[in-house]
């Protein structure tokens, strides 16, 4: 082994030319921002042609690996190194340098060492960064060594941002400062030990995979369909001795905004996008140029039909010059976008080379949730009272995430101008299929153990969830039972679910005190019974929410709601983090409030702004309903921290979401019917596990084919792609679903999250992308504007720190 160093790095290199580990100087945890041959060996991973700087070549069909050669490495000093990799038809040389301004540049470069043309239909280098699920019941140190990697494609300027997920700097950028990176692949290494019985069932790793050269054979059929990145999927024809040249600056940074400010110095542009918008908005984007560089044109794609038609359009004069000095320029465009579908902006600059954006325009989200509650009513509704589960709701799942789809339905009726007959479909299921599914004769203090030997605590948040949304129904709608009744109906769950002493077995003890998605409810629900003066059931409830809520703020210091049934989960920190601010413990919900941060993505592409998580895909990834609720606690905690980054993060992982839903979306291989959806969307592209699963969206149904035989019989008689859908909907509804948010920038800038702002007369009118807006704040002023009896409020001015509701003349 041999130590490469300067003032920031310690790069360790192994005799095969591969990077073993990477330390950055100053990190007091020592953190290796590589994986760790030797880690992934003892922890039982199989993988070991996977280390960082391994590469694979498709040469004239004939494919060739690093491992089968013996590369000549050539150390100068200990700041520089060459590994040089010959083969008879193709030659690959890495440069290692850290001789330049503390930072490490790594160049690939590759040539034909031929005396005739050779094609080239694949040059891929694993990027094998620390993201790591550590098996490990120490949480910090799946916190301090290991992280999420956010990929920015497209054009000239890839860059990858490497987040700690304890949100700690030093992170680790990278930057490509040479030719494009053609895409961006991941290879899950996990070991499956459901049957076990352990948490996790799966741990494992991602391997991240660079392409320089990919004609699309590596990306399963998501090639064909994706029309944003497809066009770089080509061979590479090298003339002999000719040769290409890719190069990487590794440096430490910040936080986001300071990933952003380093791009700018390796002359990569800088900018701020509307991810998503809605037809009835406008697409806003605002590029600060390099140094003497400038913008030449630029043009909008889309997709405008079925078929696949693509459309340009040259939007370069809509660019507006809005701050210019000797160092940079600022310039922003704003134009109205009023078919729905993906968009990809292309900029092109002065120095030939070029940027990409990938947003994704919205059909108003309320028609999007109206369509969704239709279609599962009419297609998902088992009415018939012969059948296996009558009155159940589709597909058959003993999880109590299913109830997301009844949970969904009941809040956009609560919203929008009920509709009878979904509101009578929910509660024919609450009354006649859940109670009795999941209780011994439909007893609440006696639930059925459906999982062979234990029944699941998490369900009965999703079963209280259901009662509590109908006791918010008018008893005009109802056929079965009162409001009130199903109001003591979710306390008389709720209670059984936080009552430790109320389960005979170890495991439900214990799950009865970590959090879940009862804390969207619990406040409203302990206030309905205090207004409905059912005091037994109140006085109850409220003494077990204040016993769980101090075993929260007990186990903070430690991190312990950031375990779940895995050792480090989103699902667990990030509803922590909500329910301590929903109990007013600032100082313990700001503990885990960075963790929210560090795990939702930032990207050139809307699809990567997901909350990091990847054992559903063996990718990273979005699902719908963990992305939705930790997205939904981002933002929930942020009307309690007041950090505008919770709010940011939260809306990009909010808007990422609405992919699962999505029908107008073309660069997926599943497409979807007006109201159908999906729970899961693989980010990666390609998912080397599934090359199927590439940059598409599933259910868990696709792991009947599974090459994992346990996969493969665990979801043998699962049917379709929206298994555990729903609640992140009504978290949806609960907050951007009905909030329009103000904040000032660091710069000064009045910001608009979940809308579109712009000057008028001599105050602001702000126009909401909520489905149905009635709420608008300024947290920082105290500001907080709500509409009488809900009334839908689309549009509304901001003059002189006021909200003002009126069409008024200023």
């Amino acid at each position: 082994m041999k130590l490469l160093r300067n003032d920031t790095f310690e790069v360790h290199l192994s005799p095969q030319g591969t990077v073993e580990s990477l330390f950055l100087t100053g990190d007091p945890d020592r953190m290796n921002w590589v994986i760790d041959a030797q880690y992934a060996k003892d922890a039982g991973y199989s993988s070991q042609d996977k280390r960082f700087g391994q590469w694979s070549a498709v040469i004239d069909d004939e494919k060739i690996e690093s491992v089968n050669l013996q590369p000549q490495i050539h150390f100068v000093d200990d700041k520089s190194a060459a590994v040089i990799f010959l083969h008879n038809k193709f030659k690959v040389e890495y440069e290692y340098l850290l001789n330049h301004n503390g930072e490490w540049r790594w160049n690939i470069r590759c040539s034909n060492p031929t005396d005739y043309s050779i094609k080239v239909n694949g040059f891929h280098s694993w990027f094998s960064l620390a993201y790591i699920m550590f098996r490990d019941p120490d949480v910090l140190k799946n916190m301090k060594h290991s992280c999420a990697v956010f990929p920015h494609l497209g054009g000239d300027f890839s860059k990858f941002a490497a987040m700690r997920r304890s949100n700690e700097a030093p992170h680790l950028a990278i930057y490509s400062t040479g030719e494009r990176v053609t895409a961006f692949g991941t290879y899950c290494s996990y070991l499956n030990r459901f049957l076990e019985q352990v948490s996790p069932s799966l741990d494992g790793m991602l391997y991240h995979r660079l392409s320089f050269v990919e004609d699309g054979s590596s990306m399963g059929p998501s090639a064909e369909n994706d029309w944003i990145y497809g066009g770089d999927y080509s061979p590479l024809t090298l003339e002999p001795s000719a040769e290409k040249i890719w190069s990487f600056a590794f440096t430490p940074f910040q936080d986001q905004e300071d990933f952003y400010a380093k791009a700018q110095q390796y002359g990569h542009p800088h900018w701020t996008y509307s991810h998503v918008t809605t037809t009835d908005g406008k697409f806003f984007a605002e590029v600060r140029l390099p140094e003497k560089e400038a913008l030449l044109s630029a043009k909008m794609i889309s997709v405008v039909d079925e078929a696949g038609t693509i459309q340009e359009t040259d939007i370069t004069n809509e660019f507006k010059l809005l701050v210019s000095n000797e160092k940079s320029k600022r310039l922003r465009m704003v134009i109205p976008l009023k078919s729905a579908g993906e968009i990809k902006l292309e900029a092109a600059f002065a120095n030939g080379k070029c940027d990409v954006l990938v947003g994704n325009v919205l059909e108003p989200i309320h028609i999007l949730l109206e369509k969704r509650a239709a279609w599962l009513c009419s297609n998902s509704f088992n009415a018939a009272p012969e059948s296996n589960r009558p009155y159940a709701f589709m597909p058959l799942s003993n999880q109590g995430e299913s109830l997301g789809k009844l949970t969904f339905i009941l809040m956009k009726n609560l919203l929008a101008p009920p509709v009878t007959k979904e509101v009578q479909a929910v509660e024919a299921s609450a009354f006649l299929d859940l109670k009795h599914h999941w209780f011994e004769e439909g007893d609440f203090k006696i639930p059925k153990t459906l999982y062979g030997s234990f029944y699941r605590i998490y369900d009965f948040d999703y079963i209280g969830h259901v009662y509590y949304l109908l006791s918010k129904c008018d008893r005009s709608l109802l056929s079965h039972a009162n409001p009130e009744t199903y109001l003591t109906w979710a306390a008389e769950v709720m209670c059984m679910r936080l009552d430790p002493d109320g389960h005979s077995n170890k495991r439900e003890k214990e799950e009865s005190q970590l959090v879940g998605v009862f804390i969207l409810y619990i406040a409203d629900l302990l206030e309905d019974l205090n207004k409905k003066e059912i005091m037994y059931w109140h006085d109850k409830l409220h003494g077990l929410w204040i016993r769980f809520v101090e075993g929260l703020k007990l186990g903070s210091q430690g991190y312990q709601g950031a375990v779940t049934e895995h050792f480090y989960d989103n699902a667990g920190f990030g509803p922590t983090c909500e329910a301590l601010c929903l109990a007013k413990l600032t100082d313990e919900a700001e503990l885990y409030a960075p963790l929210i941060i560090a795990n939702i993505g930032f990207s050139n592409d809307y699809r990567a702004n997901a909350p990091d998580r990847w054992w559903e895909a063996l990718s990273f990834m979005t699902h719908s309903l963990w992305g939705g609720l930790v997205a939904g606690a981002a933002r929930s905690s942020y009307e309690t921290l007041g950090d505008p980054k919770l709010l940011e993060a939260g809306y990009r992982a909010t808007m990422a979401v609405f992919n699962c839903y999505d029908w107008n979306v073309h660069s997926t291989i599943r497409k979807l019917k007006p109201g159908e959806a999906a729970s899961t969307y693989s980010i990666a592209a390609p998912n080397l596990n599934m090359p199927e699963l590439s940059r598409n969206r599933f259910g868990q149904s696709i792991f009947k084919k599974s090459g994992d035989p346990l996969f493969s019989r665990l979801f043998s008689n699962i049917e379709g792609d929206d298994w555990d859908m729903g609640e992140e909907l009504v978290a949806y509804m609960l907050g951007f679903g009905s909030t329009t948010y103000l904040y000032t920038d660091t710069e000064g800038e009045i910001r608009c999250v979940n809308g579109f702002i712009e000057p008028e007369g001599k105050g602001w009118r702000i126009t909401s992308y909520a489905a149905y807006p009635t709420r608008y704040v300024m947290l920082e002023k105290g500001l907080i504007f709500v509409s009488q009896a809900g009334e839908i409020v689309k549009s509304l001015f901001f003059i002189d720190d006021q909200f003002i509701s009126t069409e008024i003349r200023i």
